[in-house]
This record gives structure tokens, sequence and C-alpha cells, in this order.
């Protein structure tokens, strides 16, 4: 999958909070995660997918 697609399905997830979040950040640290190989956010686990997002809160303090 592309990073389009994966960045699509990462801005579903946060729903009406996506502008507090930085996209490419979190695609970036999803590919890292598997050496540069994702299919879909699917391949994480929920603990997972949630930890790396909140590292990419822009909104905290």
């Amino acid at each position: 999958m592309n990073r389009q697609d994966i960045a699509h399905q990462v801005s579903t997830t946060l729903g009406d909070h996506a502008d507090d979040y930085d996209i490419d950040g979190i695609v970036d640290d999803l590919v890292a995660a598997h050496d540069g190989q994702i299919n879909s956010i699917d391949d994480f686990d929920s603990e997972s997918y949630w930890a790396i997002v909140e590292t990419h809160d822009t909104t905290a303090a």
C-alpha cells in the first residue's frame, strides 16, 4: 500500500481530530516499524498503533 493510502487510513481513525496530529510523522513511524513495508494500519495491534499516534499529537503540551 502506498503512503497516501496509509495516511488516509490514519486520518480516518482520528476522525474529527485529524488536524491535531502530524499525519506524515505517523506514517513515517508506521512504515519504519515495518521495515518499509506496510500494507495497512491493520498490520499493527491496537496498542502499538495508538502508542505511535500519541507521539504525534501536535496539541500536547
